[in-house]
């Protein structure tokens, strides 16, 4: 079997829910919540994706955070209006208190292992190495609140990042860490080999449970945010529960402000995509063709004689 930490975590939020989503296939929704944490960890991979160690500035990591912006699952332009700035400030916090910038010994690595019952997989946001602390896992969350300590401890993530690098690099990490993004805390702990062998016993109970097809329902204070709650029979016949997230708080001047921002950003890439039409034309008058392409797209001559264009590669 191949599991991912987030499909044993599904499994042991309820049980139900895991089949549904890994055995059933049956598909998921985005949500503000999956594209604000993928826009986040996206202009981070960049961010520290450099040749050498001279960061990039404070507004180029804001413009990739434009550029990688996922505009899924928002309920209005409003909603996603304010996740934006949430990000955006997040984003400010984070590289003011970066503190010695640190090229990472690995960054948003992928892995697979063989832990003999079960094939492990993962992605392990950072790695770092610091010359007098030794190897540090960094793992971003994008959740507004920390939570419970006991939660924290508990939670397989980290142990199964630790396990990875043992294994995949042959060194043990000093401490592993979730950086808490929105709020700038970092939570740091050691895995001991006691821990480590803990977590491999959870994963293997759980394993177990997938393989003898255990698949009961769990109610549990999820439920609301649950994809399948119109299906799951401990639900049958009740009232749904409302999900109670609220979109992040938004100051009025800052809207203002961002209006305004934005106006001009729109009103630069307007002349410079015009800048670009005429360079586009010319290029095709000139050598007698009617279309050319890039690595993302292609532009043409349109019937109308007007240049067009559009994404992919015919």
């Amino acid at each position: 079997m191949k599991i991912s930490y987030s499909a044993i975590s599904s499994y042991q939020n309820c049980p139900l829910a895991y089949k549904f989503q890994y055995v059933d296939k049956l598909p998921t929704a985005p949500s503000p919540a999956l594209s604000f944490g993928q826009s986040f960890h996206e202009a981070l991979r960049w961010f520290y994706d450099v040749p050498t160690e001279d960061p990039y500035s404070l507004q180029e990591l804001i413009d990739r955070l434009e550029t990688c912006w996922v505009s899924d699952g928002y309920s209005s332009p409003e909603e996603e209006a304010r996740y934006f700035l949430q990000a955006r400030s997040a984003i400010e916090l984070f590289y003011r208190n970066i503190g010695d910038f640190r090229m990472p010994a690995a960054l948003e690595h992928r892995f697979l292992i063989d832990l003999g019952f079960c094939h492990l997989s993962g992605v392990i946001d950072r790695l770092d190495k610091d010359p007098e602390a030794g190897f540090e896992i960094v793992d971003y969350k994008t959740n507004r609140r920390l939570p419970p300590a006991k939660r924290l401890y508990n939670d397989l993530q980290l142990p199964i990042y630790h396990i990875a690098v043992e294994r995949i690099w042959e060194v043990s990490p000093e401490k592993v860490t979730f950086h808490y993004l929105l709020i700038n805390h970092r939570h740091s702990m050691v895995i001991t080999p006691e821990r480590a062998e803990g977590a491999l016993a959870e994963i293997r109970r759980v394993v177990g449970c997938i393989e003898s097809e255990a698949f009961e329902p769990e109610k549990n204070p999820l439920c609301p945010w649950c994809d399948y709650i119109e299906i799951c029979p401990v639900w049958e016949g009740k009232a749904i529960p409302q999900k109670t997230t609220r979109s992040p708080a938004l100051e009025i001047g800052e809207a203002v402000d961002e209006i305004l921002l934005s106006e001009r950003k729109v009103a630069r890439s307007l002349a410079r995509i015009e800048g670009l039409k005429s360079v586009v034309s010319s290029y095709l008058e000139e050598h007698g063709i009617d279309k050319v392409g890039g690595s993302r797209g292609v532009a043409f001559i349109g019937k109308d004689g007007s240049l067009s264009w559009h994404e992919g590669d015919s």
